[in-house]
């Protein structure tokens, strides 16, 4: 399995490692099966949430006795003190461990950012590093550039978990990623496959002899993997089909080659048309909607089946998609053809059901 250092923690990842988002659609036999699996075949780092259904819970129980074999990754979506501290108390019990190796702030976004210092959420976490409930601090945030310079300038965090894959090359790879990478801060890519869209190309527009027989999947995980400041990708995985087609990759280091990247950029372009990236450009609302977050809760209830965390997070927001009046101020903003207002309605009817 190829391995690549991350940032300061010197730790030596797997280039493919676990994300272990959609755990909480099998059982639990199925996961021992699986994790297990993976750790046997060279996989050394898994990561999850407190958010993610009986994700941890699962993981605690089928790996307690492996523990010193992998590193964890965890993340908590409190910002101050008391909330931090109960949320990382939570995650050590469910985990069954004694220690967490990585502990990120979760999709931090809008003005939680200053949150995270002005009410105690860092410097708890701090007082659990030099308690050793942790190892090290990492912040995963999804879309807001401006905030991703202003973590990885700080010097506070170890590692950033950005979403990065074919669909977001516009977005990170001429800044972003270098200026992290000359700060030693490690980098995690999330949604290596888009949600799943890079992985659904449609059979009659892949020709896998032009791509080493590979499939669309694989090829996005090179893709990502090609950037020689991403540490590891960690796709979802929940089926043992899933996770031998991505172990082939990390066992199988390779450069794609010029061609190869031309025409699955072509595809994936195809593919993304219609696909909101949560970049953000489509920001801001005159209505004060949080246009990308809607959509990726909506992501999170079909692909990943966090269906009541998607709806709690939806039915918090202080402006939801009821409030769109269809001005087309977005959709003259989105570069990706994103059918922002109708998206919108079909979200909060999903959302909002019983």
């Amino acid at each position: 399995m190829e391995k690549r250092t991350l940032g300061k923690t010197g730790w030596s990842l797997s280039a493919i490692s676990f994300g272990a988002i959609k755990l909480s659609r099998i059982s639990l036999n199925e996961c021992d099966a699986l994790l297990n699996r993976a750790l046997d075949s060279g996989i050394n780092f898994i990561d999850t949430a407190d958010c993610y259904g009986d994700s941890e819970e699962k993981i605690g129980q089928v790996l307690k006795k492996r523990r010193r074999e992998f590193y964890l990754s965890t993340k908590v979506d409190e910002r101050d003190r008391a909330g931090v501290r109960a949320k990382l108390d939570r995650c050590l019990r469910r985990l069954r461990t004694e220690w967490i190796d990585l502990l990120f702030f979760h999709d931090v976004r809008g003005g939680e950012y200053e949150r995270i210092f002005s009410t105690g959420g860092l410097e708890e976490l701090q007082k659990a590093r030099q308690k050793g409930e942790i190892t090290h601090i990492g912040i995963s945030i999804h879309n807001n550039l401006a905030m991703m310079r202003q973590a990885v300038e700080s010097g506070v965090f170890s590692v950033l978990m950005v979403a990065y894959s074919a669909l977001d090359e516009d977005r990170l790879t001429a800044d972003l990623l270098p200026l992290a990478a000359s700060k030693d801060v490690g980098l995690v890519a999330m949604k290596p496959l888009a949600g799943g869209r890079l992985a659904d190309i449609p059979a009659g527009g892949w020709d896998a002899a032009r791509f080493h027989g590979e499939s669309p999947a694989q090829i996005a995980l090179r893709y990502v993997l090609s950037n020689p400041h991403i540490c590891c990708a960690i796709p979802g995985m929940m089926a043992r089909n899933e996770l031998e087609e991505n172990l082939r990759v990390g066992r199988r280091p390779r450069k794609l080659s010029a061609e190869e990247i031309k025409e699955f950029m072509a595809l994936a372009v195809e593919a993304g048309k219609g696909f909101c990236r949560n970049c953000g450009y489509c920001l801001p609302c005159p209505e004060g909607i949080p246009i990308p977050d809607i959509f990726r809760y909506e992501n999170y209830y079909r692909q990943y089946g966090l269906k009541d965390w998607a709806k709690e997070q939806y039915r918090a927001l202080a402006s939801n998609a009821q409030a769109c009046s269809d001005c087309r101020t977005c959709t003259e903003k989105c570069p990706y053809g994103v059918s922002i207002p109708s998206g919108l309605k079909k979200a909060h009817n999903l959302l909002m059901h019983p």
